[in-house]
């Protein structure tokens, strides 16, 4: 049995396609084929059943999975381990994150990675999407909020406190909400992402204010826009209307009423090894964020 073909299985097996694991690694379709099917010979077992709309296991080919692929993820491992203290760190790692996170947070931690590691390409797509990683190929996502894919390892990094904030000349026409309860009667701006409302932790035992948002957008940036002319009250990380505030032009409501904190997460494929470049990206970004603004 060949080693190098048992990991060109695994690849196919996490990609769930021949082509997305073709197109992965770099080579032919026709080639990874051939070689299944080579070692579907050299077991004298069928791993996988091939249909033109479907890949699916075999019960052999579920146990040689399911057995070889932590072995082979170790064995990344010990390579990476190796290879990392006799070389300096090269390839290309690819990152996905909102766009908010990317233009205020990750700004100086992605220039002063790629400083620091002027071997290593670094591919940024910001987007608010949830991207499959596996499926595109995508090193690293960082999240924002609540996590729902269980098929993906989730690293805490750092916490977002928001705040509500309002222009002036709003609150001028329609007055200052004084209890989270007031806010039913505003105008708010909202994201996509949230459908209910806002939740205060020190009011109505942390259940949210259900609100009939007047408009929603998918970025943060948007929205502080939208509040900027006028037209309602927004949620916001509690850093990202110093500016305004100083000047007067916008305030924060609410104060005395605590929103929870907000969660980021680094999020990476259980089924793919943290190669040595992610790593090293974690690791960064964790010493680099450690003072920064917008983060409890």
């Amino acid at each position: 049995m060949n080693l190098n073909d048992v990991s060109l299985f695994i690849q196919v097996v996490e990609h769930n396609s021949f082509t997305a694991a073709a197109d992965k690694l770099g080579i032919q379709k026709s080639t990874i084929s051939r070689r299944i099917s080579q070692l579907e010979d050299d077991l004298g077992v069928r791993l996988i059943q091939r249909t033109t709309r479907k890949l699916s296991l075999t019960d052999e080919g579920q146990d040689l999975f399911e057995r070889c692929q932590p072995l082979m993820d170790e064995l990344v491992n010990a390579t990476d381990h190796v290879t990392s203290k006799q070389s300096e760190p090269k390839g290309r790692l690819r990152i996905t994150m909102p766009p908010e996170m990317g233009l205020f947070i990750m700004n100086d931690v992605v220039a002063s990675f790629v400083e620091k590691y002027p071997l290593i390409k670094v591919d940024i797509e910001l987007s608010p999407r949830v991207v499959d990683l596996v499926e595109e190929g995508i090193d690293l996502a960082l999240r924002v909020g609540a996590l729902s894919d269980s098929s993906l390892i989730g690293r805490r990094i750092a916490e977002v406190r928001l705040r509500l904030f309002a222009s002036t000349q709003y609150l001028d026409e329609h007055g200052i909400p004084e209890s989270p309860d007031d806010l039913k009667q505003h105008k708010c701006i909202g994201t996509l992402l949230n459908t209910q409302g806002w939740p205060f932790s020190n009011w109505n035992d942390g259940q949210p204010v259900h609100l009939d948002f007047r408009l929603r957008a998918n970025s943060l940036s948007f929205c502080k826009e939208m509040m900027q002319k006028d037209l309602g009250i927004v949620r916001l990380p509690e850093s990202f209307c110093i500016d305004q505030v100083e000047a007067g032009t916008v305030q924060e409501i609410l104060s005395e009423y605590t929103t929870p904190l907000v969660e980021i997460h680094a999020l990476y494929p259980s089924r793919r090894h943290l190669n040595a470049k992610v790593r090293l990206f974690l690791d960064h970004m964790m010493a680099s964020l450690q003072n920064h603004p917008w983060l409890n």
